[in-house]
């Protein structure tokens, strides 16, 4: 099964774990899929712990919380509601933003989820190309590409047991804040089939490195109702 991309999407480029502990950002995705656009805000804060606080404003004002040990809640605070979930699935793990925190922005995680570098050639324009494998082959990824500039993550790629790309992303507009570079937009195309892709686009805003916001230590009250399934959207 293929990691989820892009969430929340920062690069770190050796970068100390202890020099930013905190990053906040205005998020903006736009999710092109079967001739329609929908977008959704948002403001995420991340800690180097891997806890991740993202607020929504529409359909309406609830709150998501999110941990490496896949501990996942949405509340809202309108009606006092709180799902939660623990599932791997939902793990900040994978959040490129944790990744930078944690110092293993070099290779977007792959390490981190069993894939080991296998190659790498320089190609036109100085480009560095990173060909990794799977360690345990038979989860429907052959092989991953990352292509570097200037050492900056630009383009990731995986491709399944036939050769065919099955998703691929883009990083660009890079910016510097404080010792931190970081892509403020990515694009990553999946396809899902023959026929059908879904195209995402995230840009981000407003960044803020090591700031005071309280929302960085949100916490879902105590007197909150659960909630058996999923909320759904509302108006």
């Amino acid at each position: 099964m293929l990691r989820r991309l892009l969430i929340t999407a920062f690069i770190l480029i050796s970068i100390p774990v202890a020099a930013q502990r905190r990053v906040s950002a205005a998020m903006e995705v736009k999710t092109l899929y079967g001739g329609k656009v929908t977008t959704v805000g948002s403001k995420v804060f991340c800690a180097s712990s891997g806890r991740l606080v993202q607020v929504f404003e529409s359909p309406y004002l609830y709150y998501t919380v999110t941990n490496p040990d896949g501990e996942f809640k949405i509340y809202i605070p309108g009606t006092n509601e709180v799902y939660s979930e623990r599932k791997e699935d939902f793990s900040d793990k994978d959040n490129l933003l944790y990744l930078f925190m944690s110092g293993h922005g070099d290779d977007l995680g792959l390490g981190l989820y069993g894939y080991r570098l296998s190659s790498t050639t320089r190609e036109e324009g100085g480009l560095l190309k990173r060909t990794y494998l799977p360690s345990a082959p038979g989860k429907g990824v052959a092989k991953v590409e990352l292509v570097q500039e200037n050492y900056l993550p630009i383009y990731l790629a995986y491709y399944n047991d036939k050769g065919a790309v099955v998703s691929k992303t883009y990083l660009s507009s890079y910016n510097r804040f404080s010792n931190l570079m970081l892509p403020l937009r990515v694009t990553s195309v999946q396809f899902t089939s023959k026929k059908d892709s879904t195209l995402v686009r995230t840009v981000y805003s407003d960044v803020v490195v090591d700031g005071q916001d309280p929302m960085f230590d949100f916490k879902v009250p105590s007197d909150a109702k659960p909630l058996k399934n999923l909320p759904k959207a509302r108006k």
